[in-house]
């Protein structure tokens, strides 16, 4: 069987055309190494076969073979196995991220974990014990009462701070998490408008389905990377280039189409949660920024009291051992101080025979009165943002003296053994704490170091996990680099490569043009 007569230039032609498309592509890789997202592309080039199935009759003559090399397309190096394990693992990596972050403003915002600082509530209950010390000694002391008396504020001014702080945290936190679902639903909806763009790209998608729009894979998959972070992701490839996405269960991108899903405030129990739009269900998260959003800001232990709520300590389990303490703290001095009875000389009491105590402390209304001024008042539920102290104490730092008899010494029993015993209460005795079903037996000080070092531990466990789960992330990020990424020295050495297969090529048609010029200008001219 002759070969044709051109078909030495054809196969230098397409060595040609490979060779340049090798160098274009290669330079491609060069210039976007370090761009974002960029997945290196090679070019997948095939020898081009004898098409037999053309001709008329079958020959056992050899066939017209060398007829060159052809490119079936510009593919990308990825491995999906690799893209699905460092995806799983930038979730857990978001998750413990998040709760770092907000087991962090708890910490501040709590302020006992600097020796330095004196203004946290163990340093202001250190205060106030010395203080109470010192009265007992001088219970007629007009100036150690008062001196109670601003120790006193302190904790109270303490306990409003911190809690303001964390509710000042935790609202900030809300803010971010409206954020963060902005941004999911913004990143879905850019897979499926990248989705519809890929499959209009008909020219490229039908010539082959394993080759397409590269560039728009890559801002797909960088997408897919940064999703991971809010919550687990999975996705499957259809024929037509598109994906279809699910986040934790639920199909959130089919093609072009998407779903969206909407952050809720229940105003009765300021639990939040997440719903999507299209069903109203719950979005059943299972890791992710997300989820640690949403279990730190409705945390509240091990006791939960409203649906919705998490069994994390977050932000409502530290606001219960506050409001703990605050009540505890005012049903401990209410109960030491009695009512002087001066025609007795004894403690008051009621009509039943019980012994009424000086009220302290109390809760401290949200309402001014018509003069603008705010009052404890005694059926106020007490928490750390309203407790205070009484009225008549507030106007009378004396209040706390059982009785005023300036012919006594400052050491009668009659009355330090009230003064003493106050200073007992608060500065040595067993209480008993409930913080919302999570119960404690100690002193106040005990209280405060307990879930002080609670927090502790989990700001400790959470540091730990986000260390161990990034060093995971980062070498499978490596290992991925390794497949995916644009390694320079080799795409060097590609470029040398198929700059030589340029040259071969071209002195290969050069070759040919010799050998057709004599086979047409020169065949036959012997002897003449």
């Amino acid at each position: 069987m002759i070969r044709p007569t051109f078909l030495g230039f054809e196969t230098a032609k397409k060595g040609l055309t490979t060779a340049q498309k090798g160098l274009d592509v290669t330079g491609q890789n060069l210039v976007n190494w370090d761009s974002e997202g960029y997945t290196r592309q090679r070019i997948t080039q095939v020898a081009v076969a004898p098409d037999s199935f053309r001709n008329r009759y079958s020959s056992s003559r050899v066939g017209p073979a060398g007829q060159g090399v052809d490119i079936t397309g510009i593919g990308q190096t990825r491995d999906v196995f690799l893209d699905k394990r460092y995806r799983e693992e930038s979730s857990d990596v978001g998750y413990y991220t998040q709760a770092s972050n907000i087991l962090g403003d708890i910490q501040t915002s709590i302020n006992e974990f600097n020796p330095k600082d004196d203004t946290g509530l163990r340093a202001t209950l250190m205060a106030l014990s010395d203080a109470l010390q010192s009265f007992s000694v001088h219970a007629y002391s007009e100036t150690h009462a008062n001196i109670v008396a601003s120790a006193v504020k302190n904790v109270t001014q303490t306990l409003q701070q911190i809690s303001t702080k964390l509710n000042n945290a935790r609202e900030q936190q809300v803010y971010d998490l409206e954020v963060s679902v902005d941004e999911v639903n913004k990143k879905i909806r850019q897979i499926a408008e990248l989705n519809h763009t890929i499959m209009d790209d008909a020219a490229s998608i039908q010539s082959n389905p394993y080759f397409g729009p590269n560039e728009l894979y890559d801002q797909r998959n960088l997408l897919l990377d940064e999703l991971a972070q809010y919550a687990d992701i999975s996705y499957t490839s259809n024929a037509d280039g598109t994906i279809n996405v699910t986040l934790n269960g639920q199909q959130v991108v089919a093609g072009s189409k998407y779903d969206q899903m909407d952050l809720i405030r229940n105003e009765n129990t300021d639990v939040l949660s997440l719903r999507w739009i299209s069903t109203g269900d719950n979005v059943n998260l299972t890791t992710g920024s997300l989820k640690a959003s949403t279990d730190y800001i409705n945390g509240r232990g091990p006791n939960l009291k409203n649906i919705g709520e998490s069994t994390q300590r977050g932000f409502l389990y530290y606001k219960d051992q506050l409001n703990a303490f605050a009540q505890s703290l005012a049903d401990t001095m209410n109960n030491v101080v009695p009512e002087y009875d001066a025609e007795t000389g004894a403690p008051k009491v009621d009509a039943d025979g019980n012994i009424i105590y000086k009220q302290l402390l109390g809760g401290l209304n949200s309402k001014p009165d018509e003069n603008g001024k705010y009052h404890v008042e005694k059926d106020i539920p007490i928490t750390a943002d309203n407790l205070s102290i009484s009225d008549e104490w507030s106007v009378n730092s004396g209040y706390v003296i059982y009785q005023r008899n300036p012919e006594e010494n400052d050491t009668s029993d009659n009355v330090g053994n009230y003064a003493l015993a106050l200073a007992d209460a608060v500065s040595n005795a067993t209480i008993f704490f409930d913080a919302n079903g999570e119960e404690f037996n100690g002193t106040f000080l005990d209280f405060v170091k307990n879930y002080v070092t609670t927090l502790g531990e989990d700001v400790n466990f959470a540091e730990n996990r986000l260390t161990a789960t990034t060093t995971i992330q980062q070498n499978l990020e490596d290992s991925r680099d390794s497949v995916s990424g644009v390694v320079v020295d080799e795409e060097v050495a590609n470029m040398m490569l198929y700059n030589k297969s340029l040259s071969a090529a071209s002195r290969l048609m050069t070759a040919m043009d010799e050998a057709l010029d004599t086979l047409i200008n020169k065949t036959g001219m012997v002897g003449r």
